[in-house]
């Protein structure tokens, strides 16, 4: 589990211990009251375990504060909706997890990206999307309809096109390289990355190997200052707490501080795809 989600828990648990502490009831008896084992109080207060609404009703009930009831089941769908897993929101349909994702972003008036291995969902071709669905696929177990998939991102990639936001991205070299698709793939990944860092609403950067820059643990983006969402191979990491987001807007500033940009970015994204042309031609 996140560090985010767990802190979440644990500001539960906190509020928890203050109404019980202010009700002077002792946790055994408020396991009594309620018919828990005399440790799940603990629990609850440490944030291992998540309360169901039940469990905070029982709560407020025998601490006379049902007053908080409302402010606490709100705290626990927060911290619900931080962490989903990513099988689940796939077997749902990965087109409408897509759609999820474009509907957020484009309420959004500016989106940061940054990426350390693969070129950020909204800035892919089609084939280079198909490539990253397919792997998915493989890796997942789960067998998605490629195809729908794939026009949802796309759908998501018409938002950055429309000039409607401002978007900063920002990507290490590595994400550049030919590994992540075929040459060719790779190679019109590239001419639509330098195509795209030319317009008016983007703001394209590149880390260069070799340059100094924060140890980059994943990849997220952030929406306006309100939200960073971020995916790991298992889960869909959405953070709404503003000290957290403020966290992940400081890592984005150091990172995009240790790139290059305008044409500097371009040039290297245009030395790769040249040396995929070469790259073709002798296989």
């Amino acid at each position: 589990m996140s560090s985010g989600v767990q802190q979440a828990r644990e500001s539960l648990g906190g509020r928890l211990r203050e109404i019980r502490a202010s009700a002077r009831v002792t946790g055994r008896d408020l396991a009594a009251r309620a018919g828990w084992h005399f440790t799940k109080v603990s629990k609850l207060e440490h944030g291992r375990i998540m309360p169901s609404e039940e469990d905070l009703r029982l709560w407020c009930f025998h601490c006379h504060a049902l007053a908080e009831l409302a402010g606490l089941l709100a705290m626990r769908d927060n911290t619900e909706k931080m962490y989903v897993e990513l099988r689940r929101l796939q077997k749902a349909g990965s087109a409408a997890y897509q759609r999820e994702l474009r509907d957020r972003e484009a309420r959004a008036g500016s989106i940061r990206s940054f990426s350390a291995f693969l070129v950020p969902a909204v800035a892919q071709t089609r084939a280079y999307a198909t490539v990253r669905f397919a792997q998915f696929a493989e890796m997942s177990g789960i067998e998605p309809d490629v195809a729908s998939a794939v026009d949802a991102r796309m759908e998501r990639a018409e938002l950055l096109l429309s000039g409607r936001s401002l978007f900063h991205l920002v990507l290490c070299e590595t994400a550049l390289t030919a590994a992540m698709a075929p040459p060719e793939v790779m190679r019109e990944q590239l001419l639509h990355l330098a195509g795209l860092a030319r317009l008016r609403t983007v703001e394209f950067g590149v880390i260069p190997l070799g340059a100094p820059h924060y140890p980059p643990l994943c990849d997220f983006w952030l929406l306006d200052d309100t939200a960073a969402e971020t995916e790991t191979y298992t889960a869909f990491l959405r953070v709404t707490q503003p000290g957290e987001v403020a966290v992940y807007a400081r890592v984005f500033d150091s990172l995009a501080r240790s790139a290059v940009h305008g044409e500097q970015a371009v040039e290297i994204v245009e030395r790769h795809a040249a040396a995929l042309v070469q790259h073709c031609a002798t296989t």
